[in-house]
C-alpha cells in the first residue's frame, strides 16, 4: 500500500523570480555580520570584492540574495557565506530594500550586471 504524505508549503512560490528569459546564475559570497538578511534583499559588493552587505539608499546594488541568512546572532565573529543571484529576471515588487530606497533607483546598475527587473502587474 502506497503512503501519501502532504508537505505544507513545499511548492509555494514567493514571486521573486520574474521569468526564465535570462539565465539564472548564482555565486557564494561572504556577508558582513550584524544583519538578518532576507531572500530578495539587494546586496552591494564591498571594495575588497569578496564581501557583501545590504544595499543602502544611494549605494550600488550588485546582487540579489537567494536565501535568508542571519548574521546578527550573538557570538558570530566572522562573516557568513550566503548565495546570491548574479543574473536573472526578478519581480521588482518582491525585492527587499531599506526604508526610503526604490527598485527603480537600482534598475540600471543591476541591468549592467545581467540582473533584469520586471513587474508582477
Amino acid at each position: 500500500m502506497a503512503a501519501h504524505t502532504v508537505i505544507e508549503n513545499a511548492t509555494s512560490y514567493d514571486e521573486l523570480m520574474g521569468g526564465p528569459e535570462i539565465p539564472v546564475l548564482t555565486k557564494n559570497l561572504k556577508l558582513a555580520q550584524g544583519t538578518a538578511y532576507k531572500r530578495g534583499m539587494l546586496i552591494t559588493l564591498a571594495a575588497d570584492g569578496k564581501t557583501g552587505s545590504q544595499t543602502s539608499v544611494g549605494g550600488a546594488a550588485s546582487f540579489i540574495l537567494k536565501d535568508d541568512i542571519d548574521t546578527s546572532a550573538a557570538g558570530l565573529n566572522t562573516a557568513a557565506v550566503g548565495t546570491v543571484y548574479a543574473s536573472g529576471r526578478f519581480n521588482r515588487e518582491k525585492l527587499v530594500l531599506v526604508d526610503g530606497d526604490t527598485a527603480d533607483a537600482h534598475e540600471e546598475e543591476l541591468r549592467q550586471k545581467n540582473i533584469f527587473l520586471t513587474s508582477i502587474h
